[in-house]
């Protein structure tokens, strides 16, 4: 693919998205919007009961540096100090109503809020409404490749520590 001539960075990486017992891993290779560049290196998650996803980049700056297999991170998966209420529903934007607390893992210790449309790959658009655990960076990290953000509203505050 050639890049525009505004892009210095080429970008790999993956992404992990759960619902329920449906998982999807997408792997990407391309050229990185540079509005984008402080995502390469990075993880970001969010987890709750109903839901998982997780993203990583890489990024390199020369003609087809972003060759070879694309590495699937580890998930950190081992429980923290903090937790978060959680609530999902593909029924509606409005806010949903915490069901639950969902226990944060690895470096999650912030709270994340969406209420939106999107589209997941192999889905039609749907309105969503989640609570979940997520990465410390997760709202200015957050840059999707499989799923398709429509509209909404994304926020997050910090976790209750245990």
């Amino acid at each position: 693919m050639q890049c525009s001539p505004d892009v210095t960075h080429c970008v790999k990486g993956l992404e992990n998205n759960t619902l329920g017992g449906n998982v999807i891993v997408t792997a990407f290779k391309g050229c990185l919007n540079p509005s984008k560049q402080a995502v390469c290196g990075r993880k970001v998650s969010l987890l709750n009961s109903v839901i998982s996803v997780w993203l990583s980049r890489t990024c390199c700056d020369s003609d087809f540096c972003n060759r070879g297999d694309v590495e699937v991170p580890a998930v950190e998966d081992t429980p923290n100090e903090y937790k978060c209420d959680e609530c999902f529903t593909d029924q509606s934007s409005d806010s949903c109503i915490p069901t639950g607390e969902a226990q944060c893992t690895g470096e999650q210790n912030t709270c994340t809020i969406f209420s939106g449309r999107a589209v997941t790959p192999g889905e039609t658009v749907q309105s969503y409404s989640l609570k979940a655990c997520a990465s410390p960076d997760y709202c200015e990290l957050f840059y999707p490749v499989a799923t398709q953000v429509y509209s909404g509203e994304l926020r997050c505050v910090p976790a209750k520590k245990l």
